[in-house]
């Protein structure tokens, strides 16, 4: 499976647990995250990233809370990364909203593994925040970075 193909499926898992644009709900769509983060895509590598922040609504730029998946991607000579692709579920928040939790990034290359990784980011303020609030829009992409 390719990543954009991967983008596809996770679309799937996530209506099979009624998440879409029209029912952004954060904590399903978690779950269904980390189940993603386990189907085997075709990479060199693959990492996953948590990130929320309040944007900056003065400039019309929304906030974020962000389930991002992200895959290296390398030549037929394996050598170094000639491409990153990332899948995100990305719940929107929109101005004048804010979630009110400043920026946070977590890594999962900074922890030994996927569990310990969902750990932290379950264990964070910001984490149980977006959980609970109401307003989000969803959007859910694959893009090449």
């Amino acid at each position: 499976m390719t990543p954009l193909d991967s983008e596809r499926l996770l679309r799937r898992m996530l209506i099979e647990v009624g998440v879409d644009e029209a029912h952004p709900d954060p904590a399903p769509a978690w779950e269904v995250f980390k189940r993603f983060a386990t189907v085997p895509v075709e990479c060199a590598r693959d990492y996953l990233f948590f990130q929320v922040g309040d944007g900056h609504p003065e400039n019309e730029l929304d906030g974020y809370f962000d389930f991002t998946r992200e895959f290296e991607m390398r030549g037929a000579s394996g050598d170094e990364p000639l491409w990153f692709e990332q899948v995100h579920i990305e719940f929107k928040v929109p101005p004048p909203l804010r979630l009110g939790v400043g920026d946070v990034t977590l890594f999962s290359v900074d922890f030994p593994d996927y569990a310990a990784f969902f750990r932290a980011v379950e264990a964070l303020p910001a984490f149980r925040a977006g959980l609970t609030f109401q307003g989000f829009a969803l959007s859910i992409f694959h893009t090449g970075v």
